[in-house]
């Protein structure tokens, strides 16, 4: 696991599409192909717009969010609308929605999970984000549906998450990727901006209690992680 500590966000801006394009770039002639799965939220946001600038065969690289709330397309909440927004320069983008365009309750995984049986190679790289709760993805503690989405068994690869309580800026169901599912990736990276963050991730680091702490599922020895973060 690698440290990378930036004087400010948009130094990490330009480290995260760095090391972001090497990863593509490397699947593209390891492969011929990329997927790579992204976070939403507003800290990488500036590096996928800078990421989307760099020159390349866009048409052959395939992107999803990690995880997307249980909203319409449009709904300023939807982060697959916004990593879009992000990377309108990168022309031929292949973008794999985990929410239907008309999000209908109940909340159903299903959708996502026949877009990922079309996937089901590793990803080239896994961008996670962090929550002050030590949450990411949509692995909440203590949320509804947090069990089965952390189970290493589990043979879907995308669950309905409730967080409990719901966060009053975004009261919604999500759809994430599963623990087992977000780890079968050859690359790895955290993001995220502050000291507060700073300090939860070297607690889940220390303490190892996925339950209570879902980023700690990814931070054990042997992932090939780089952990990026800015004042």
């Amino acid at each position: 696991m690698q440290l990378i500590e930036h004087i400010d966000a948009a130094a990490m801006a330009d480290g995260l599409a760095f090391e972001i394009g090497q990863a593509i770039d490397q699947a593209l002639l390891d492969r011929g192909r990329a997927l790579i799965a992204l976070a939403g939220g507003r800290t990488p946001m500036p590096a996928y717009r800078k990421l989307a600038g760099q020159q390349r065969d866009w048409s052959k690289v395939t992107v999803l969010a990690t995880d997307e709330r249980w909203v319409d397309a449009g709904h300023p909440l939807r982060n697959e609308d916004e990593i879009v927004d992000a990377m309108q320069a990168a022309r031929g983008l292949n973008l794999c929605r985990l929410v239907p365009a008309k999000a209908e309750y109940p909340p159903l995984a299903a959708w996502a999970n026949q877009v990922l049986a079309e996937l089901s190679q590793p990803f080239d790289l896994v961008l996670l984000g962090m929550g002050g709760d030590a949450h990411t993805a949509s692995l909440f503690p203590a949320a509804d549906g947090l069990s089965a989405a952390m189970d290493l068994r589990a043979e879907a690869d995308a669950f309905v998450i409730t967080p409990n309580p719901l966060p009053p800026e975004a009261p919604h169901a999500r759809i994430t990727l599963g623990r087992r599912r977000l780890l079968n990736a050859r690359q790895h990276i955290i993001a995220l901006s502050g000291a507060v963050k700073r300090d939860v991730l070297f607690d889940a680091n220390s303490r190892q209690q996925p339950d209570r702490q879902p980023i700690s599922a990814f931070l054990a020895p042997g992932l090939n992680m780089t952990i990026h973060w800015s004042p």
